[in-house]
């Protein structure tokens, strides 16, 4: 529940394949490892606990009989090259794909305003261990002060914005801004944007899925900066 992640600063993490990566890629805060007797050899010191009592206390009907409880991390911005801002992403799946998809982009601070619980199971295993590979940093709109001040243009993601695949990316870093599902970027933050993109579409869809919508941009924004840097490079 919500209230007690609050309360204790710790999450959950279920599947073997999630608590290995994170015990490889995060073991400072990793708390407890809790297995079913058949696992025991494969992670000694862990908690064991019956099928049916790990069971009953995971999300997933299938927890591949190994769970693993952690510290939620407090992370400062590193102000690296990219960064992420989410505003208003409510859906957990969504949130935990474009935290997911940020990490293999190379987005490695993550900003959440006003966001679903990043530390809820759904967004957890939406994530794939990603949750404890990039910086979450809760957020809201005077948080683009030092954003700024640290240099970042800041893109946001609209669907009256300049058609992407033209748009030239600045050289400088770049903060991606994605809104929620239901309504977009909120005004307050819409005011802080250095320019709008969208992404062309037909078929007389109205507008793609947040988590998908990200992805390409994340992508298609560091496609062209990796060319652009390529093209300076050569000349």
């Amino acid at each position: 529940m919500k209230k007690y992640r609050d309360e204790s600063g710790l999450f959950v993490i279920e599947g073997r394949r999630a608590v290995n990566d994170v015990l490889a890629a995060a073991p400072h805060l990793v708390k407890e490892v809790i297995t079913v007797p058949s696992l025991a050899d494969e992670y000694p010191g862990a908690t064991v606990f019956s099928e049916e009592l790990l069971g009953s206390v995971c999300e997933t009907v299938n927890g591949q009989g190994v769970a693993l409880i952690a510290e939620k991390p407090v992370c400062e911005p590193s102000n690296s090259e990219y960064a992420l801002f989410l505003d208003g992403v409510r859906d957990p799946g969504n949130l935990g794909t474009l935290i997911r998809t940020a990490c293999a982009a190379g987005y490695n601070d993550v900003y959440l305003k006003d966001c679903a619980d990043a530390y809820s199971g759904k967004t957890v295993r939406s994530t794939m261990s990603a949750i404890v590979k990039v910086r979450l940093i809760r957020a809201d709109a005077s948080s683009f002060v030092s954003i700024k001040k640290s240099g970042y243009t800041i893109i946001g993601a609209d669907m009256d914005g300049e058609n992407v695949f033209g748009y030239a990316t600045p050289s400088g870093k770049i903060c991606l801004v994605i809104g929620g599902e239901a309504n977009g970027i909120s005004d307050e933050v819409m005011r802080e944007c250095d320019a709008t993109v969208s992404i062309p579409m037909s078929g007389n869809i109205e507008s793609l899925n947040a988590a998908v919508s990200g992805a390409v941009l994340m992508y298609e924004l560091l496609r062209q900066k990796n060319r652009t840097n390529n093209g300076n490079k050569e000349r």
